[in-house]
């Protein structure tokens, strides 16, 4: 289930933008980054300065976006395309993320559970996530205050898993 790419980037836009372009701060020249197929980080992608960084995703709307930024090394995990979802589905990603030395994954998410566990609409897209949260040396959640005690169809993981946070919603 879930929301389909082109609803999503309607829904609270104007907080994602916002969230987005607080999360450009995390992003310095050389580094490797991860976006996942989230609406926040298609907002991200269209912010990000053509520097000279590698961003790996398997969002095909961000592929379209950094496609046209001449620095940015852009890898696509490749895969079939669910259309839906705007993600590329691909059954190799963990023997391809090996040779992938990711300093920052930047994602957002269905909902965070009053237990701080982190949910996805489906299952591919919460797989993906949960691979390169465990993977990446930092992790960035981009989550607007609509997402909090909200849970969803698959688990990502949990709070504890994530470095850091930047949200719209008042932190406690």
């Amino acid at each position: 289930s879930g929301d389909p790419f082109h609803i999503r980037l309607k829904s609270h836009y104007a907080h994602k933008a916002d969230i987005a372009r607080e999360a450009l701060a995390w992003i310095e020249e050389g580094m490797t980054i991860a976006l996942d197929a989230s609406s926040t980080c298609w907002y991200l992608a269209r912010q990000l300065p053509d520097i000279p960084i590698q961003v790996f995703t398997n969002s095909h709307p961000i592929c379209q976006e950094l496609g046209k930024r001449e620095r940015i090394a852009l890898i696509s995990s490749g895969g079939q395309l669910e259309r839906k979802y705007g993600c590329y589905v691909n059954p190799s990603l963990i023997s391809q993320l090996k040779s992938l030395d990711i300093d920052l994954f930047i994602f957002s998410c269905e909902g965070i559970d009053g237990g701080g566990d982190l949910w996805d609409s489906n299952a591919i897209n919460a797989d993906f996530k949960s691979i390169l949260l465990r993977r990446a040396s930092q992790s960035l959640l981009l989550i607007d205050k609509s997402k909090f005690n909200r849970s969803g169809e698959a688990r990502i993981g949990h709070l504890d898993d994530v470095t850091h946070i930047v949200s719209d919603a008042p932190q406690s």
